[in-house]
C-alpha cells in the first residue's frame, strides 16, 4: 500500500493538470484559421520562405494552432495513461496477494522457471472443480480491493453524452468508414490532377522556336545564350499563366474538400463540447475513445490544410525559379 499512495497521488497531480490544460480550439475554429489559397503563383511564392516553409501569417498560425490543440490532448491523455498505470500497479499487487492465499509466490513465479513448472503442474493435476474454487479464491483480493477500478461498471454509470460520444468515435473509427472518407479523397485529387495533367499537355506559344542547343551546354555562347533570353522572356509569363490556372483547379478541390471535413468534424464537435473533450466522462476506456475521436478529426483537417500547402509549393516553383525554369528546367531553385 505503501508504494500505490504516491502513485495515487501523482495521478490526482497529473488529472488536475490536464483538466486545466484542455485545448482551447474547437475543431471548427481549427478548420477556419486555415487561408483560401493564394489566386497567383507570385501570391504564392510569398507564402514560403527559402527551404519551403509556410511563413505566410495565417497559414503559420493555423499550423501552430493545430499543434497546440494535439499537445493539449496529449496531456490528457498522458493523465489517463498514468492513471493506468496506476492500476496496473495495483491489480498486481492484490493478486500477489490472491495468489498468495493460494500458496503461490508471484515473484518467485516470474524469476523461478523450476518452480513455475511445478505450479503449472500442480494446476494440470486438479479437476475443473478444484481449478474454479482456485480460482475463485484468486480473484477475491482483486474483487475486494476497493482500489481497483470496475471499468465495466465505470462504462455503464457513465454520463448519456459520454456513452453517445463513445459510440459515435467507435463508428467513426470504423475501418469502411475511414475507407469510404479516404477514397473519396483520393478520387476527388485524383481527377483534379487529370485535369492539371491535360493542362500541362497543351503546348506552349511563344512565337519564337526553341534554341536548338540547351542552355547549359558548353558550347552555347553569347549568340545561342541571347537566343534562350529572348526565348525565356516569351515564355515565362505563359508558364506563370498556365500555373495559375492549375492552382485555380487545385484551389476548388481544396474547396470541395474543406467543405466535406466541415460536415464530418461539425457532430464531433458537439460531442466534443458535450464531455468536455472527455474531462467529463467518469469511465477511462470513455474518455480514451473520445480523445482519439478528436486526434482522428484533428488528422481530417491536417489533411486539408497539406493539401493547401502543397498546391502553394507547386504553384510557387516557376515564380521562384524565374528565367531558370526555362533556361535549366531540372535545376533546384531556392529563394524566394
Amino acid at each position: 500500500m505503501t508504494r500505490i499512495r504516491p502513485l495515487l497521488a501523482l495521478t490526482a497531480v497529473a488529472l488536475a493538470t490536464a483538466a486545466a490544460a484542455q485545448p482551447d480550439t474547437t475543431l471548427q475554429q481549427l478548420l477556419d484559421s486555415l487561408p483560401d489559397p493564394p489566386a497567383t503563383p507570385q501570391e504564392a511564392a510569398r507564402w514560403l520562405d527559402a527551404q519551403e516553409r509556410p511563413v505566410h501569417t495565417g497559414l503559420a498560425a493555423h499550423r501552430r494552432a493545430v499543434e497546440v490543440h494535439k499537445a493539449a490532448m496529449g496531456r490528457l491523455a498522458s493523465a489517463d495513461a498514468a492513471a493506468g498505470r496506476t492500476q496496473a500497479g495495483v491489480q498486481t499487487e492484490a493478486l500477489a496477494v490472491g495468489l498468495n492465499d493460494v500458496g503461490i509466490d508471484l515473484q518467485r513465479m516470474q524469476s523461478d522457471s523450476a518452480y513455475a513448472a511445478q505450479m503449472q503442474q500442480r494446476l494440470q493435476r486438479m479437476t475443473p472443480a478444484e481449478q474454479l474454487a482456485l480460482a475463485q479464491r484468486m480473484n477475491a483480493s482483486l474483487q475486494q480491493d476497493r482500489r481497483i477500478d470496475n471499468a465495466a461498471l465505470a462504462m455503464d454509470r457513465d454520463t448519456p453524452a459520454a456513452k453517445a460520444a463513445f459510440e459515435a468515435g467507435q463508428q467513426f473509427a470504423q475501418a469502411n468508414a475511414m475507407a469510404e472518407r479516404r477514397a473519396r479523397e483520393a478520387r476527388l485529387w485524383r481527377d483534379t490532377e487529370a485535369a492539371v495533367a491535360q493542362v500541362y499537355a497543351r503546348k506552349l506559344e511563344p512565337g519564337l522556336p526553341r534554341p536548338a542547343m540547351a542552355f547549359d551546354n558548353i558550347g552555347c555562347q553569347a549568340a545561342c545564350q541571347a537566343q534562350w533570353q529572348a526565348y525565356a522572356a516569351r515564355v515565362l509569363p505563359l508558364m506563370v499563366e498556365r500555373e495559375t490556372e492549375i492552382l485555380k483547379l487545385r484551389a476548388a478541390a481544396l474547396r470541395q474538400q474543406r467543405a466535406w471535413v466541415a460536415a464530418t468534424i461539425k457532430p464531433i464537435d458537439a460531442h466534443l463540447s458535450a464531455t468536455a473533450f472527455g474531462d467529463k466522462s467518469t469511465s477511462r476506456v470513455h474518455r480514451e475513445q473520445i480523445l482519439a475521436y478528436d486526434l482522428s478529426a484533428v488528422g481530417e483537417v491536417e489533411a486539408v490544410s497539406d493539401r493547401l500547402l502543397d498546391a502553394v509549393r507547386h504553384a510557387a516553383v516557376v515564380v521562384r525559379c524565374d528565367k531558370q525554369a526555362v533556361l535549366v528546367p531540372g535545376a533546384v531553385c531556392s529563394g524566394s
